[in-house]
């Protein structure tokens, strides 16, 4: 289904559960978290602009962009109760601009494979570097070198279908939509002054062989949100979803079922 700007998934009843997905992927990536949850929960899952059967857009993309289309969509879907976000990597970036404008509508937080601090000049670079590639030689090209980052050890060794389905979802978005968000994320604000201000529920979960955030990031996202658990989950990478569904999905139903 399509809002007037996103397209998104709408499934079960009960508690608003929003799903925000990573770059370079889609809503896709959570078939096996909506499956398992729409039976309990609201789950609503959007693709940003660019993205999955999302259009890209004219504007900029920007994570403050996507919160203010995400509020859109909640509005469109005619969301009134409290909801709970899960954001993993980009989508945790989002859920940090959600919660700057929009707290007041959130019963608990999820942050996933995240981190609250601003790309590094070495990081932009290299978003740079990735739009330059994806615009070029596109979406495969790009695949190849970036699932060796955001696949655990443990994962590229084991799960060659797991390796494949993110090689699939990477390759069926748009060159323009991938590279108009890494300009976006290469330019997204430092959010740490944020976190001692969150007064919600708060569940931070993390890969053990994640490649991409550090566990230090981790650590001190944890420590710095008041109300928050941290869960380290093992043999897996960032895409702790699609690498370890059971332990994802029964630490978040564990810290859904007690909000």
């Amino acid at each position: 289904m399509e809002s007037a700007l996103l397209s998104f998934s709408d499934t079960g009843t009960g508690l608003p559960l929003v799903l925000l997905h990573a770059f370079p992927l889609s809503r896709r990536m959570w078939e096996a978290q909506i499956a398992a949850w729409s039976h309990r929960f609201r789950v609503i899952a959007p693709d940003w602009r660019g993205f999955g059967e999302s259009p890209p857009g004219d504007e900029e993309f920007t994570m403050e962009s996507c919160a203010d289309d995400l509020q859109q969509l909640l509005r469109y879907l005619k969301v009134k109760e409290m909801i709970v976000l899960l954001g993993l990597s980009m989508g945790g970036y989002i859920a940090f601009e959600f919660l700057r404008k929009y707290q007041d509508q959130l019963c608990g937080l999820i942050l996933a494979a995240t981190q609250p601090i601003a790309d590094s000049e070495p990081s932009r670079k290299a978003r740079y570097e990735t739009a330059e590639l994806v615009q070029k030689e596109g979406t495969g090209p790009l695949a190849g070198k970036l699932i060796p980052r955001l696949l655990g050890k443990t994962t590229l060794e084991t799960k060659p279908d797991v390796v494949e389905r993110v090689r699939s979802l990477i390759q069926s978005n748009s060159r323009q939509g991938i590279a108009k968000a890494c300009y976006g994320l290469a330019c997204r604000r430092d959010s740490s002054s944020l976190l001692d201000e969150i007064q919600i529920p708060t569940l931070v979960l993390a890969g053990s062989e994640d490649a991409i955030v550090p566990r230090a990031q981790t650590e001190t996202l944890h420590q710095n949100v008041p109300s928050s658990r941290l869960t380290l989950v093992d043999e897996s990478g960032h895409l702790i979803n699609l690498e370890q569904p059971g332990k994802f999905q029964d630490a978040v139903l564990s810290f859904l079922m007690g909000l």
